[in-house]
C-alpha cells in the first residue's frame, strides 16, 4: 500500500458507516447474521498496520511544525487503527460468538430461551429462584463456551505483535495516552473511599428485595440479587413504561434541544424479537444520522439508560460538520461517556424528578438517593474491573481469570458472581479505562454547571447552548483537556466516588 494514509482518510467515513450499520442491524433484532470479516476484507486499508506505522512516523514532523491540531488528528488516527488492527484479527470470533448467541436456546423451567431473552429478564425477575436459574443457564453456557470467547480476547494478543508493542497493555497506554497503572491506582482508592457508603445502603436495598437476604461475607447475596435492587422494583409505579420518553422530550424541549435534533436522531423503538434489552446509539453518520435504539420499559434504571443513550446522540448530532475527518468521526471516547453520564444523573436531582415525572417530594428524594447508588454501584465494579481486565490481558484468558474475576467482584459488590461471565463481561480494547474517566469527566462537569448556572443548571437554555459548544468540538479534545480547560484540575476518580457518596448522606 503505498499511501497508507490518504487511502484510509478517503474511506474512513464510509466505513464507519457501514460498520454502524452493522451493529445496528444485529442489535436492533432486524439481522442475525454480523458479517464483520467481509467489511474488513473490503477495506483492507483500515486495519492496516503499514498505515499504523505511517502515522506514527508522521506524528513527530507535526509536532516539529507546531501543528497541535495535526498531531492530535494523527494520535487519533493510530488509536483507531490500531483497534480496527484488532477487531479485524478478531473479526471471525465475533461472528462466530454473535451465531452462537443468536442459535442458543437456555432450558429455565419448562421454557427454552435465547440467551438475550435469559439476560434481559435476570434484573427484572421477582421471584429469587427463578433468578437463579436465569443466573445459572446463562452463566453455564457462557462457561461451556469460554474457548470460543477467550479466542476473541487472544485477539490482544496478535494485535500487540503486528503493531510491533511490548505487550497489549503497552499498546493501549500509546494509542490512547491513559497511564493504565496511575488509574488502576485511582480506582482502588475509589473503592476504599466508597466502601463503607455502599456497603451501608447495599444492607438496604438486599432487603428490599427479600428481607432475608444479606451481602457477603455474612449473608449469600448472589449478584443476580444486586441486579435486581438496582431496578429499584418497589418504586416502579412512580416509573412508568409509558411516561419516559415523554418525560424526557419535555425535558429536552424546554431546555433549549430539539429531540431529534432537526431529524438527524432517529429513534427506533419498535418491539421485535431479538433486538438488546437494553438502549444503544449507532452514529451512522455524523452529525446526520444517528440511531437511538430502545424498548420502553418501566423503572428506574429503564429511564436512566434512555437519559444515557440520548446524551450520546445528541453530542453526536450537534458535532460542527465543519471539523476535520478525525475530529468529527473519532475521539477520546471518555469525553462522549462523560456526556451521556451527564444526562443519566438527572435522575439524582430531586427538582428535576419532580418537575418531568411529578414525583412527591418525599418519593424524588428517595428516588435521587437509589439513582446516586446505582451510579456507585457501577463505578465500582468497574474499578475493580480495571485491575481485573489488566491481569487479563497480561496472563491470557485461561480458568485461573474465573477465579480472579468472581473476587474481584465479591470484593467491589460483595455479593457472589457467576464464574462463567469472567470473559463475556469485558469490552474490548480496556475501554472500562475510558468508563472510569469518563466518570471523572462527568463530576467536574457537573461541578462546572452548577456553579456557573445553578443547581438547576438542566432547565437553564444557556447552559444547554454551552453544552452543545462543547458537543460541536467532537473529538477536538481529549477528556483529561476538557476537564483541565472547564476546572482548572484534571481528572481525579475519587472525587467523583465522593460525589455520589454525598449523594447518598443527603
Amino acid at each position: 500500500m503505498d499511501r497508507p494514509l490518504p487511502t484510509l482518510r478517503a474511506n474512513l467515513d464510509d466505513f464507519l458507516a457501514d460498520l454502524a450499520t452493522l451493529h445496528y442491524r444485529h442489535a436492533a433484532g432486524l439481522a442475525q447474521a454480523l458479517p464483520l470479516r467481509e467489511l474488513y476484507e473490503d477495506s483492507p486499508e483500515i486495519s492496516s498496520p503499514e498505515a499504523f506505522a505511517a502515522a506514527t512516523e508522521t506524528v513527530p514532523k507535526a509536532q516539529a511544525k507546531g501543528d497541535s491540531l495535526g498531531v492530535r488528528r494523527l494520535r487519533l488516527l493510530r488509536d483507531f487503527i490500531a483497534t480496527q488492527v484488532e477487531e479485524a484479527l478478531a473479526a471471525p470470533e465475533a461472528e462466530a460468538v454473535a451465531r452462537l448467541e443468536a442459535s442458543a436456546r437456555l432450558p429455565v423451567d419448562d421454557r427454552l430461551l435465547s440467551f438475550g431473552e435469559a439476560l434481559g429478564q435476570l434484573p427484572h425477575e421477582p421471584n429469587r429462584g427463578r433468578r437463579a436459574l436465569l443466573e445459572s443457564a446463562a452463566g453455564g453456557f457462557l462457561w461451556d463456551n469460554r474457548g470460543r470467547y477467550g479466542a476473541r480476547r487472544d485477539a490482544a494478543f496478535r494485535v500487540a505483535e503486528q503493531l510491533r508493542a511490548p505487550s497489549y497493555v503497552a499498546l493501549r497506554e500509546d494509542v490512547s495516552g491513559i497511564e493504565l497503572s496511575k488509574l488502576a491506582e485511582a480506582a482502588e482508592q475509589t473503592l476504599r473511599r466508597t466502601e463503607d457508603a455502599y456497603r451501608d445502603v447495599l444492607g438496604y436495598v438486599l432487603k428490599k428485595v427479600d428481607p432475608l437476604l444479606r451481602p457477603l461475607p455474612s449473608g449469600n447475596a448472589r449478584r443476580h440479587d444486586l441486579q435486581a435492587a438496582t431496578q429499584v422494583p418497589w418504586m416502579s409505579t412512580f416509573f412508568r413504561r409509558e411516561d419516559g420518553l415523554p418525560a424526557v422530550v419535555r425535558w429536552l424541549g424546554e431546555w433549549g434541544f430539539h429531540p431529534s435534533a432537526e431529524g438527524r436522531i432517529r429513534l427506533d423503538d419498535e418491539e421485535r424479537p431479538g433486538k438488546a434489552s437494553r438502549p444503544f446509539t449507532a452514529a451512522v453518520r455524523i452529525p446526520d444520522e444517528v440511531r437511538l435504539v430502545f424498548q420502553r420499559r418501566a423503572g428506574m434504571d429503564a429511564l436512566g439508560s434512555l437519559l444515557h443513550e440520548y446524551g450520546h446522540a445528541l453530542h453526536h448530532a450537534h458535532v460542527s460538520e465543519q471539523l476535520p475527518l478525525e475530529l468529527r468521526r473519532l475521539g477520546d471516547a471518555s469525553v462522549t461517556e462523560a456526556f451521556a453520564t451527564l444526562f443519566e444523573r438527572l435522575l439524582t436531582q430531586e427538582e428535576w424528578l419532580k418537575r418531568y415525572l411529578r414525583l412527591p417530594s418525599a418519593t424524588a428524594r428517595d428516588a435521587s438517593r437509589m439513582a446516586a447508588f446505582q451510579g456507585l454501584t457501577v463505578l465500582r465494579r468497574h474499578s475493580a474491573k480495571l485491575a481485573y481486565e489488566l491481569s487479563l490481558y497480561a496472563h491470557g484468558a485461561s480458568p485461573q481469570r474465573a477465579e480472579e474475576y468472581t473476587e474481584a467482584q465479591r470484593r467491589a459488590l460483595f455479593v457472589e458472581a457467576h464464574p462463567g461471565f469472567f470473559l463475556f463481561d469485558v469490552d474490548p480494547q480496556l475501554y472500562v479505562a475510558r468508563y472510569l474517566r469518563a466518570w471523572a469527566l462527568e463530576s467536574r462537569l457537573t461541578e462546572h454547571l452548577t456553579g456557573r448556572f445553578n443547581e438547576d443548571w438542566w432547565r437553564n437554555p444557556t447552559a444547554g447552548r454551552w453544552l452543545q459548544g462543547l458537543f460541536a468540538r467532537g473529538g477536538t479534545d481529549d477528556a483529561e483537556a476538557l476537564a483541565t480547560e472547564i476546572s482548572g484540575k484534571g481528572l481525579t476518580l475519587p472525587e467523583a466516588g465522593d460525589r455520589l457518596v454525598a449523594l447518598l448522606d443527603r
